[in-house]
């Protein structure tokens, strides 16, 4: 019996199909056994449902062989280190394994940790079913690509690079293995939103992404047919309304694109996905056409910066010019444009801050219904160096605890990062001016807020956004916290990717 494990990331309303998680166990051969203990699940005590699965496969005579838990960096590696340290203590003969974006990224501490017996850096489906034939004894693990682990003498063996496969290579989804009514959640889509991703990877080399440090500059798309079939099943047997593609770059071919969108119009859906800015700036209005009445309704593009030359530096291969031609055409069209911008040039954050905030403006200007994603820029490990050559590895916690401090955690998310260039007075400005649009143009997504809050915020700030004056807007702070329907999720990351604010023991994250 295999135990796949998804630590909590996000809050119970908020969860999405555990994508990671399912994938690994399409992979495995027909006769393991396995489950998925899902933390995001309302009501889920993780560490009592894995002892549970272990008694239970005990009595049958089946025993847990392997608990293995997928890890992203932020909200669910909080959950994920005491939860495992938990799992090894209460069953120390059981293997444990992680696996995803964070031991991907930061292998070392992973290792480091004397719970954690095994690591997957990269596509894990192969790489799991490999460990399996390691751990009965018939293969060897430094063999095996993609597989790190301690040596005898504390050192650290790490697993060549796997040639990693695209959608089409994969087993089908396995959804008959989640409740799949409980992930069909409301969003701003609909009242029934899922989550599907049709392609791995990406083509471009942005220098502050950690996506091509686990790819590599490469991006593998799911046939639309493929698409299309799971799509439908979805439609049909689960009443799915609306989606969410979790593609790290939905569009790259627009033959691509039209066949997608050709495929899927009759299902009525509405959707949400990522996409260059680039690649929509060279697509025909006859696309832009295709894709609104195919369901597109939002489009999250990295727009990044409001300088060409900060955009080179980070190796973007987009133009401000670009930009401004999604807003809008995007306007045109009827499609709602997401623009997240990465704030924090190390090497003169305050003018790279002025030269975006000023150029956010402009956005709005041509397209008043575009929303806005702040981050502040953290590095992360790369192929082919950092955003303004810092090292990105320098000074990282050696362990997984220090990683779960607030502080390192701040970091992780881009909240808060203590980063040498970027001071608070900077970090200020830039969520005052956040503070000041969003309440004059409130967001879409925005359903925490009450009614009048949002007509009370966009009165008050329209006399601000108009004369450029952001600096302290205390009292638009305050009708946004007595409007809230609840608290503030001081960890939104925009689009449909709401975590939680964490604590650093992970009990409230």
């Amino acid at each position: 019996m295999i135990l796949l494990v998804n630590p909590r990331a996000t809050r119970p309303k908020n969860r999405r199909f555990p994508l990671s998680v399912m994938a690994i166990g399409a992979a495995l051969p027909a006769h393991v056994n396995w489950e998925i203990v899902d933390g995001n699940r309302p009501g889920v005590d993780v560490l009592a449902e894995v002892s549970r699965h272990v008694d239970d496969a005990d009595r049958r005579g089946d025993p847990v062989q392997v608990v293995a838990f997928t890890v992203m960096p932020g909200p669910q590696l909080v959950n994920a280190v005491p939860l495992t340290r938990e799992v090894k203590a209460r069953h120390p003969h059981i293997t444990t394994v992680w696996g995803g974006n964070f031991p991907s990224l930061y292998v070392a501490p992973v290792l480091s940790a004397p719970y954690v017996d095994w690591a997957i850096r990269g596509q894990g489906e192969d790489t799991f079913v490999d460990l399996l034939e390691v751990l009965d004894g018939t293969r060897d693990p430094k063999a095996v690509a993609g597989l790190c682990f301690r040596e005898n003498d504390g050192t650290h063996w790490l697993g060549d690079e796997r040639r990693w496969k695209g959608p089409d290579e994969l087993p089908e989804p396995p959804y008959h293995k989640i409740r799949v009514a409980d992930y069909l959640r409301p969003t701003f889509l609909g009242r029934r939103s899922g989550v599907y991703q049709s392609s791995i990877g990406c083509p471009y080399g942005c220098k502050f992404c950690g996506v091509i440090s686990v790819f590599g500059s490469r991006e593998r798309q799911q046939a639309p047919a493929r698409t299309e079939t799971h799509l439908r099943f979805l439609v049909r047997e689960h009443g799915m309304d609306s989606v969410h593609f979790y593609d790290n770059n939905f569009f790259v071919r627009e033959d691509h694109a039209r066949e997608l969108a050709e495929r899927i119009m009759s299902l009525e859906l509405r959707w949400w996905c990522e996409a260059r800015v680039d690649a929509l700036a060279r697509y025909s209005d006859d696309t832009w056409r295709l894709l609104k009445r195919a369901g597109l309704t939002m489009v999250f593009c990295g727009a990044e910066a409001g300088s060409d030359a900060v955009l080179e530096k980070m190796n973007k291969g987009t133009t401000t010019e670009q930009i401004l031609a999604v807003a809008s055409r995007s306007r045109e069209h009827g499609i709602i444009p997401e623009f997240s911008f990465v704030f924090g040039d190390p090497d003169d954050p305050e003018r790279e801050i002025d030269n975006t905030l000023a150029f956010i403006r402009t956005l709005k200007g041509v397209n008043p219904a575009m929303e806005l994603i702040t981050y502040f820029y953290t590095p992360t490990p790369q192929r082919r160096g950092t955003y303004g050559d810092v090292d990105a590895l320098s000074g990282t916690p050696d362990t997984l605890e220090e990683w779960v401090t607030p502080a390192w955690v701040a970091w992780m998310t881009h909240e808060d990062p203590l980063v040498p260039w970027m001071d608070r007075r900077l970090k200020a400005k830039v969520e005052d001016f956040e503070m000041v649009l969003k309440s004059r143009y409130p967001s879409v997504q925005d359903t925490k807020t009450a009614p009048w809050g949002r007509m009370l915020g966009r009165l008050l700030a329209r006399r601000r956004w108009e004369a450029a004056e952001y600096g302290d807007p205390r009292v638009l702070r305050t009708v946004r916290r007595l409007a809230q329907r609840k608290p503030d999720d001081t960890q939104a990351y925009g689009h449909l990717r709401a975590a939680v604010a964490m604590a650093s023991n992970g009990s409230d994250a």
